[in-house]
Formats: structure tokens, sequence, C-alpha cells
């Protein structure tokens, strides 16, 4: 008998524990009416009576901020109470994460818009302007939430544009700290640190991330390309011959590295690297007109010239692959052919 009278004492104990947890309050009630009236500031004025007589209620908060401060799109309110349901209930805490992104997504995309309508926009005022109010929208979306990589990339994209390199380096380290990575971000923060004074740090720094995102190929391209500038010519090569044979259908990794061979004057390997290049991208006059300048560099009169016919071809009008021509011809002999090139040329500048 006693074990009877025990559980039918649980059991009344956990009904009565679910209608404490699931019953309404009259101003939850009354607030969810006025949802359907369409009378929000009602609702409000309910769900606020309600904050202070159900301090634990989950429910609350979490209506206040979905049903009354988002549509008002009063951010601050939405986060403060979204982070109340989901402290006070952890139920709630899926449906938190669920709108939580959902007004992510929504901020973001406001600003991914106005971002590309500045890549659009014809007047400088114009598009700073518009650059200006992206970056409003994306810190919006940061503050909603603070872990999401295009939203980082898209607001370090803006300062830079808007060359305000305190900005860059701010969200850059805002990224970090949130443990965001993206090759982009980290990409216009070099460019922006890359001040005289600082480049054996930045270098430094580079090579320390790189070696945690072997991935990155867009900052080891940024990292050959500082080696160059302070004539570390060898460890320039040396990461491009690398990244170039970890990707050897890649042609403007081939192209770097052809410019770095010009610049240790290893020329026969530079043009090896520019025909692989003109293979795939024959009329490519950037790339004819450095493979022409590498032959002549090299003395190899007749491909000098070869190459050189090739840039005037595509480019009638390009003063430098005339004077390569007229010179190339000449020094095989050709001086009254050298001398006619030799005047179109002149006729150009």
């Amino acid at each position: 008998m006693k074990i009877k009278e025990l559980v039918i004492l649980i059991s009344v104990l956990v009904l009565v524990s679910f209608l404490m947890t699931t019953c309404q309050s009259p101003e939850v009630t009354s607030a969810k009416v006025y949802f359907q009236q369409d009378n929000i500031d009602a609702a409000e004025e309910q769900l606020l009576i309600a904050l202070e007589k159900e301090p634990q209620n989950p429910e609350v908060p979490f209506l206040l901020a979905t049903k009354v401060y988002a549509p008002r799109r009063d951010w601050d309110k939405v986060k403060d109470m979204l982070i109340k349901a989901s402290k006070l209930g952890p139920s709630y805490k899926e449906k938190v994460n669920k709108h939580t992104k959902r007004y992510w997504s929504e901020i973001h995309t406001e600003g991914a818009n106005i971002f590309n309508n500045s890549i659009r926009a014809i007047l400088p005022m114009e598009k700073d302007s518009l650059l200006s109010l992206a970056t409003e929208k994306f810190k919006k979306a940061l503050f909603i939430k603070s872990d999401e990589v295009p939203t980082y990339n898209g607001i370090v994209k803006c300062y830079f544009m808007l060359d305000d390199t305190l900005n860059v380096k701010k969200y850059t380290e805002m990224a970090k700290e949130n443990g965001v990575f993206d090759q982009d971000v980290i990409y216009y923060y070099f460019q922006v640190i890359w001040q005289p004074e600082y480049q054996e740090e930045a270098l430094v720094k580079l090579t320390n991330i790189i070696s945690e995102h072997p991935e990155a190929l867009q900052l080891q391209i940024l990292q050959i390309q500082f080696l160059s500038e302070v004539e570390r010519f060898e460890e320039a090569l040396g990461v491009a011959k690398k990244i170039s044979t970890e990707n050897p259908d890649n042609t403007d990794l081939r192209f770097i590295l052809a410019q770095i061979y010009v610049k240790t004057g290893d020329y026969e390997s530079a043009q090896y690297e520019y025909q692989k290049v003109l293979a795939e991208n024959p009329d490519d006059v950037d790339v004819l007109l450095r493979i022409t300048e590498a032959f002549f560099q090299s003395k190899d009169w007749i491909m000098a010239e070869e190459y050189s016919r090739k840039l005037i071809e595509l480019d009638p009008e390009n003063v430098f692959g005339y004077d390569v021509l007229w010179k190339s011809l000449y020094n095989q002999g050709n001086k009254e052919e050298a001398e006619k090139y030799r005047q179109i040329g002149k006729s150009l500048r």
C-alpha cells in the first residue's frame, strides 16, 4: 500500500511540475493574442510585465526578440533577449541559434548588396558613400553573429577600398579572436602593414600563417611578392618553385616564376616558363612583352626578333616591340630592315 501511495504522490508531483512549466501566464497569453491582431506595442507591454513576473521563463525573452524587436530591427535588444532565452532554457538554444543565423544572413546580405552596388558606382564620392554604408551593415551582422567568414571578408574589403588601414587591422584582429580565417582578410591586412619599417616582421608573421594554412595559395603568392621586393630572390624562387610544382596547371604561378628567374638573371629558365604560359595564352600581350625582353636580354637575337614580331602583330603600336625588333635585326646584320622598323618605332613615340 505504501508503495502504491508513493507512486501516486510522485505522479502528482510530476503532473504539477508539468503544469507549472507549461501553463502560460495571463500576460504571455495576452501577448500572443495581440500578435495575432498585429498589435506589436500591446504585445510588448504584456511581455515586459511577464518578464518581471516570470524572470526564469525563456519563452518571454524569446518572444520579445523574435516577435517584437526583430521586426523593428532593434538588434541590440534582439541579441540581449536571445542570449537571455538561451541561458534560461537549454531547450531554446537550437531555436536561438537558428534565429541568430537567420538575422545575421539577412543583415549580411543587405551589406553585400550595397557593396556590389559600390563596385558598379562611377563617381568616387558615390562609391565611398556606398562602401561606408556597407560597413555599417556588416558591423551589425557581426554584432549579431561574430564568427562568420563572409562578413569579415566584406568589411575588410570595404575598409581596404576606403584606405582605412586602422579598421582593416581592427577587423582582421577581431576575426582572429573569433577563430575565423579567410585568405582575403589576411591578404588585405598584410597589404596595409607592408611598410619599410615592418617588412621583416611582416614576413615572419606571413610565413607563420602560411605554415598553419598551407592551402592558402594566395598568401604564398603574396609571400613571393614581398620576398622579391626586399630582393631575397633565392627565397622567393624557392617558394615559387615549390608551389608551381604543387600546382602545375596554374599559369599565373608560371608567370610569377618566370619573372623571378629574370630578376636572378636566369633568362633561359625564364624563357622556358614564359613559353609554357604562352602555350595556354598565345595572344597574351603582357606575356609576349616579357618573353621578348627575356630573349633580348640574353642576346638571343633570332628569338627576340621572332617574339617581337608576334608582339607587334597583336599590338601594332607597341614601341617596345619595334625597339627590340630593329635592334635584333641590326645585331643579325640586317641593317636596312632594322632602320625601317627603327623609324616606325620612332614615329610612335
